[in-house]
């Protein structure tokens, strides 16, 4: 593919990652979680797609030189415009991931919580569930049976 031809197509690619950056930048600030699955799977084509072809154009990097200074300047500002992007939606991300994390370990721990035991047997052979003063519960009990 001409050098010109390969600029054009990954400014083309590189502007549709942009703009799939901002959708799910946006998605993570309103917490819109819905949104992100959709986003995700074209983020990791368009991710692919933009990385081949970055990859392509290094190997040839001085094929760039024939190439208009104007439309690699171009190339150049979208490059950063998606650096910005990619490093704020890492932020976001981490931020969701770390607000999911806390959310189940308070689940799990009002799950484990409310469940229901059988209680343990006080000092003077009743059940008790309540009293602090009782065995503690989950004892390990083995029975000799060589009797």
């Amino acid at each position: 593919m001409e050098p010109t031809n390969r600029v054009n197509d990954l400014i083309s690619i590189t502007g549709r990652l942009a703009s799939l950056l901002e959708k799910e930048n946006i998605a993570l600030r309103n917490k819109q979680n819905h949104d992100l699955n959709d986003i995700l799977d074209e983020k990791v084509t368009l991710g692919r797609i933009y990385e081949t072809r970055i990859m392509g154009l290094t190997e040839n990097a001085e094929e760039l030189d024939t190439v208009d200074p104007e439309l690699r300047e171009r190339l150049r500002g979208i490059g950063e415009k998606v650096q910005g992007l990619i490093e704020d939606n890492a932020k976001l991300l981490k931020v969701a991931i770390e607000a999911n994390r806390r959310v189940v370990n308070l689940i799990a721990e009002s799950v484990k919580a409310s469940v229901p035991s059988a209680g343990t047997y006080s000092s003077t052979g009743a059940a008790d569930t309540i009293d602090h003063h009782a065995a503690p519960r989950n004892v390990a009990i083995s029975v000799d049976h060589t009797l």
